[in-house]
């Protein structure tokens, strides 16, 4: 490598391509490739059907399961954490029970990815992240797609929470400057 060169991580993409015609970009692959599990590898297929979630998967699933898995190393975590991801599925009940009336529409999906499963928590993650998907398509193709995507803030603000509880937590942890120096006085 010549001197000025940054060499980056790799860029992990979908087989899909975007509507730019370039694939789409699936982050934090290598923090959740970098996990030593000692039981089975388990990867599942994410079929995609919604820009939103599409996103949300290749955005956020992956990081958010690393935190998760460090998250629930202690049981008052995991419990917490179950007890967040029980709400987020019981909003992806909810729009599952609003889609209920409606057909899933033909189609292909938006995208395909293949996630990393590392943890019960993370397979929760992603079994609701596709109940909603589901759900969100067929209300965008129902007499109710005017207001499909107004649907899907319960099931975000879900998400967000639990996001914010585990990526506070490392947050929390870490020494911040101002109390270092407070400290020191």
């Amino acid at each position: 490598m010549m001197d000025g060169q940054v060499q980056s991580g790799a860029i992990h993409t979908t087989p899909e391509v975007g509507k730019t015609g370039n694939p789409l970009v699936i982050k934090g692959v290598d923090r959740i490739e970098s996990i030593n599990l000692q039981g089975e590898d388990k990867r599942r297929d994410a079929e995609l059907y919604t820009h939103v979630l599409s996103r949300v998967m290749r955005r956020d699933f992956n990081l958010t399961s690393v935190k998760l898995f460090w998250f629930t190393k202690g049981y008052h975590r995991r419990c917490r954490a179950r007890d967040l991801l029980h709400d987020l599925m019981g909003e992806a009940e909810r729009l599952t029970d609003m889609a209920r009336p409606y057909e899933m529409p033909a189609g292909v999906p938006a995208a395909t990815c293949t996630m990393r499963i590392v943890s019960d928590e993370a397979e929760l993650l992603f079994d609701a992240l596709i109940k909603a998907d589901r759900a969100l398509h067929k209300l965008m193709h129902s007499p109710l797609a005017e207001v499909a995507e107004d649907n899907m803030g319960p099931f975000l603000r879900s998400f967000t929470g639990l996001r914010k509880e585990v990526f506070n937590y490392f947050d929390d942890r870490r020494p911040r400057s101002g109390a270092q120096e407070a400290a020191s006085e």
